[in-house]
């Protein structure tokens, strides 16, 4: 069966940052473009530009409800948003994790829930990893791309 192009909904990263220095500016804006870049293969992308105008956690929860995805991705703050949906598969990259994401957590979430960790999410990985079981830790890594994570993304979307 082919795959429709709503299967998987991406939610990149999106702009929080109050006082940023021009390097973080052009920092974010090409590590986005090069996310947007690699992902479109992989499903629908939302970007900074799609997420950020409205608040992120009501435009990530209408969008699922919307397309309801068989897969959804989110990199680093919408990865936050997505940790506490159920009964969804998910690949989350580098989310910030709390105690509270850990409670309450089903089998079948575990299942099916895949997350990736670099250097600078340490904490948030070894705290996540106390629960669930499909995880991997970059430390040679400050931050991940999706191009670093790439195949791996398609092996899993592949087999679920």
């Amino acid at each position: 069966m082919a795959k429709k192009e709503t299967d998987v909904l991406i939610f990149l990263d999106y702009w929080d940052n109050d006082n940023p220095t021009p390097d973080a500016q052009m920092g974010f804006m090409f590590a986005q473009m090069d996310n947007e870049g690699e992902c479109a293969d992989i499903g629908v992308v939302y970007s900074n530009s799609d997420i950020y105008p409205e608040n992120p956690k009501e435009f990530i929860k209408r969008e699922i409800a919307r397309h309801n995805p068989k897969w959804v991705i989110g990199l680093e703050n919408s990865a936050t948003h997505l940790l506490p949906y159920h009964n969804r598969k998910k690949i989350l990259i580098n989310p910030t994790v709390t105690i509270n994401d850990l409670n309450w957590v089903t089998l079948e979430t575990i299942r099916d829930t895949y997350a990736f960790f670099s250097a600078n999410y340490e904490k948030d990985y070894e705290m996540y990893s106390r629960v669930y079981k499909n995880v991997a830790f970059y430390p040679a890594e400050k931050i991940l791309f999706i191009s670093d994570i790439k195949s791996a993304i398609e092996a899993i979307i592949e087999e679920g």
